[in-house]
């Protein structure tokens, strides 16, 4: 039996006390991580875990609820996007190829265009001007990788966040919308040194544990371990560890929307959070994957 991507009923329970998530054994290695806990603890079996239908655009909104539309990794590939009808529109970073200004601008005016009433935001790993520190180390060498960006004078990325006039953007923070608290954090674990690359374990766990307890929707630029996190080319799991833990024992959000890994596009449940990866761009940058649009009942 599928079910479609309405949340169910329920509010989430309550965490038995204060949970306290520290470093787990297999942070290092998802793919070993993964194997672990589905063996020993059954982590990612059905019934509780599997694979969700996406809601059709055409479906009627049920009474008393909000409709999510989904989206991530566009990657400046927008124009030929069809955007399904919504309430709130949830960007789960990558926008751009490089966070230049000239691509935020453009990536601002597309969510203009939107008749979303609420658009909210977060980075990415390919938003390099967004993280500071990652702008702070560029500009001190002639790096080959990113030419265009380590051109940039300070001046023209400094306020770089000011260009996304038309949404509300994210980054460690919260913002509460038609009653939902909706928390976004741009934070992936170290690959090829991007932006908003952290180490896997306490680096990235710091920022975990920043997201409060009572969060609806959390917005991730990554995913968390085993869900919408496999890459088959490299027969690797490269979801983070501390975030899935954070997810499910401590702050159990109803909806945990994501992107980064192009290949995991899809919806999956625990039972008690919607995992949604809405990559836009396939893994051959083509943006073909369709919005995912989810329906949450209203306090």
């Amino acid at each position: 039996l599928t079910l479609h991507s309405r949340a169910m009923a329920h509010r989430n329970p309550p965490s038995q006390g204060k949970v306290t998530i520290t470093v787990d054994e297999y942070s290092s290695n998802p793919t070993q991580a993964f194997t672990h806990y589905n063996i020993n603890q059954s982590r990612f079996q059905p019934p509780h875990v599997h694979m969700v239908e996406p809601i059709p655009y055409d479906a009627p909104k049920p009474s008393g609820h909000t409709r999510f539309v989904c989206v991530s990794d566009t990657h400046s590939r927008t124009d030929g996007i069809q955007m399904p009808y919504g309430d709130v529109l949830l960007h789960t970073g990558d926008f751009t190829e490089l966070g230049l200004p000239s691509e935020v601008k453009k990536f601002n005016d597309w969510l203009g265009s939107l008749p979303y009433e609420f658009k909210v935001v977060i980075a990415g790993n390919h938003e390099l001007t967004f993280d500071k520190d990652f702008m702070a180390e560029l500009v001190k060498q002639d790096y080959y990788r990113f030419p265009s960006v380590s051109k940039l004078r300070p001046e023209d990325f400094d306020d770089v966040q000011a260009l996304l006039s038309n949404c509300t953007y994210l980054q460690d923070s919260e913002v509460t919308v038609k009653g939902f608290r909706i928390y976004g954090a741009p934070w992936t674990p170290w690959f090829n040194g991007w932006g908003f690359n952290l180490p896997r374990g306490q680096s990235l766990l710091d920022k975990w544990n920043q997201v409060p307890e009572g969060i609806d929707v959390l917005m991730t630029h990554g995913p968390p371990l085993g869900f919408r996190d496999w890459v088959p080319k490299e027969l690797q799991r490269v979801g983070c560890v501390e975030l899935l833990n954070t997810v499910q024992q401590r702050v159990r959000p109803k909806l945990h929307a994501f992107g980064g890994i192009h290949e995991g596009y899809g919806i999956m449940t625990d039972g008690c959070t919607t995992f949604i990866n809405s990559s836009t761009c396939t893994a051959s940058f083509q943006p073909t994957n369709p919005p995912i649009v989810f329906d949450l009942p209203n306090a």
